[in-house]
């Protein structure tokens, strides 16, 4: 079974409080898993930042991104699109 993603930008580098810093192609909702395009687990979405037409995201990266973050800069980002189906649906039932 394959997952399909849903491309949300590209990862520019890592802050200095260790978070890695995204340029938004597509904003996805908060707390969100974000991937790389082989599915490579990079961390949450936990902040969006920057001007509504050109915003950042700012990802709460996991321990592996940290050992080697040049692995990432300049590399896609993903979301998995069943995740942003199941964020909709929980917004919804909120209202």
């Amino acid at each position: 079974m394959s997952t399909a993603l849903k491309k949300i930008g590209e990862a520019l580098h890592i802050s200095h409080d260790k978070k890695l810093v995204l340029k938004l192609t597509s904003v996805p909702p908060l707390y969100i898993t974000v991937y790389d395009y082989s599915m490579r687990r990079l961390g949450v979405l936990y902040d969006i930042i920057g001007p509504v037409k050109q915003p950042f995201g700012l990802v709460k990266p996991d321990k592996s991104i940290l050992e080697n973050p040049d692995s990432v800069k300049g590399k896609a980002v993903y979301v998995r699109v069943l995740d942003l189906e199941k964020a909709r649906s929980r917004r919804q039932r909120r209202r």
